[in-house]
C-alpha cells in the first residue's frame, strides 16, 4: 500500500485584509481540475501566486506587511519543491502549495488581517516638507551593480528631471509621458524606473496632498506601461497610486507627518534594506514627491495646475 503524504500545514502571521476578495471569488472559479491558480515564481523568501489576474505573495514573515500578502514564519522557498506554473487549490481561508513530498497548507485562519493605513500631510507646510527632504536626500545611495545599472543610471535620473518638470507645471500629458518612459528601465525584479514610481505614487495617493491631481496620470502611466515590465512590478505600482504600500512605507510617511526625524531615519533605514537599489530608488521616488509638494505648498510653479483647470473648463 502506497504511504499517504500528510500535509504540512503553516499558520499565517498576518495577512491583507483586501485579500479576502480575491480568495472568495477565487475559491468560486475552479478550474476543470480543482484548482484555482497557478505558482507565478519562486524566491528564497517568497513565493508569488497568481489568482487569475491578481498576484498573491506568500512571504517569510521577516519581511513587514504588504498589499497582495500573506506573511508566515517560513523561507525558503525555493528549496521546498514548490515549483513555477505548479497548480494551487485556493479557499477564503487557506492556500495549499504542492511541494516535492507533500502538500503545504498556509492557513490564514485566526492570523490578524493588516489593511494599509492612510495618512493626512494636509497639515504639512513647505518647511517641514523641505526638513523631511533633507533627511532623506542625506542617506547613502547604492551604486548599480552591473554595466545595464550603472548604464540606465544617467537616463534615469535624466527621466526623474523630465517627470518632475511636468509634475510641477501641472502638465498631464508631459506626466503620463515622462512617467511611461521610466517603466521597465533599470535592473531587477522590479526596474528602478518603476520603484521611483512606487514611491512617488504611494507618497501623491496620501490625504492632502495637492499632488494627488497628478495621481490620474500617473495611473494612466503604470496601466499602459505594464507590457513593458514584469508582473510583480506593475502589481506593486498599481497598489502604490491606490495608497498602498509596504508597512515601512507608510511608517515613514506617519514619521513625516508627525515631523519625527528620528523616526524617519528609522523607516528610511528599513527600506534601504529592500532589495540591493529597490529600497533606494522608492525613497528616490519619495524624494521627488516630496520636492513637488513643497513647491505647491509654497506658491511654486505646481500651483499652475489648478488655474490651468479652471482655464479649460471655461474653454469647454
Amino acid at each position: 500500500m502506497t504511504p499517504v503524504a500528510i500535509p504540512v500545514a503553516v499558520s499565517a502571521t498576518s495577512w491583507d485584509a483586501a485579500l479576502a476578495e480575491t480568495l472568495s471569488g477565487a475559491a468560486e472559479r475552479a478550474f476543470a481540475d480543482g484548482t484555482h491558480g497557478t505558482v507565478h515564481s519562486v524566491h528564497h523568501r517568497v513565493v508569488n501566486v497568481l489568482f487569475c489576474d491578481a498576484l498573491v505573495a506568500i512571504a517569510d514573515d521577516g519581511i513587514d506587511d504588504a498589499p497582495a500578502t500573506i506573511r508566515v514564519p517560513l523561507s525558503g522557498w525555493d528549496a521546498r519543491g514548490i515549483r513555477q506554473g505548479a497548480p494551487v487549490v485556493g479557499g477564503r481561508d487557506r492556500i495549499e502549495l504542492p511541494g516535492t513530498d507533500r502538500m503545504l497548507v498556509v492557513s490564514l485562519s485566526g492570523a490578524p488581517p493588516w489593511d494599509a493605513p492612510r495618512t493626512d500631510l494636509s497639515e504639512l507646510t513647505s518647511g517641514d516638507l523641505a526638513r523631511a527632504l533633507a533627511l532623506l536626500d542625506a542617506l547613502p545611495s547604492p551604486a548599480p551593480v552591473t554595466p545595464f545599472g550603472r548604464a540606465a543610471a544617467e537616463l534615469l535620473r535624466s527621466r526623474i528631471r523630465m517627470l518632475r518638470a511636468a509634475l510641477r507645471t501641472g502638465d498631464d500629458e508631459g506626466t503620463r509621458t515622462a512617467a511611461s518612459a521610466l517603466i521597465g528601465l533599470g535592473e531587477g525584479l522590479t526596474p528602478s524606473g518603476d520603484d521611483v514610481l512606487t514611491g512617488l505614487g504611494l507618497l501623491a495617493a496620501q490625504d492632502g496632498m495637492l499632488l494627488s491631481s497628478s495621481l490620474p496620470a500617473l495611473t494612466d502611466a503604470i496601466r499602459g506601461g505594464g507590457v513593458r515590465t514584469g508582473l510583480l512590478s506593475a502589481t506593486t505600482m498599481a497598489h502604490a497610486v491606490a495608497g498602498r504600500g509596504r508597512q515601512s512605507l507608510h511608517d515613514l510617511i506617519a514619521a513625516i507627518r508627525d515631523r519625527d526625524g528620528d523616526a524617519l531615519r528609522r523607516a528610511a533605514d528599513r527600506i534601504l534594506q529592500i532589495g540591493h537599489t529597490s529600497g533606494a530608488d522608492i525613497l528616490s521616488g519619495i524624494r521627488l514627491a516630496l520636492d513637488v509638494e513643497r513647491a505647491a505648498r509654497r506658491g511654486g510653479p505646481a500651483c499652475l495646475r489648478d488655474d490651468n483647470k479652471k482655464k479649460k473648463k471655461e474653454q469647454s
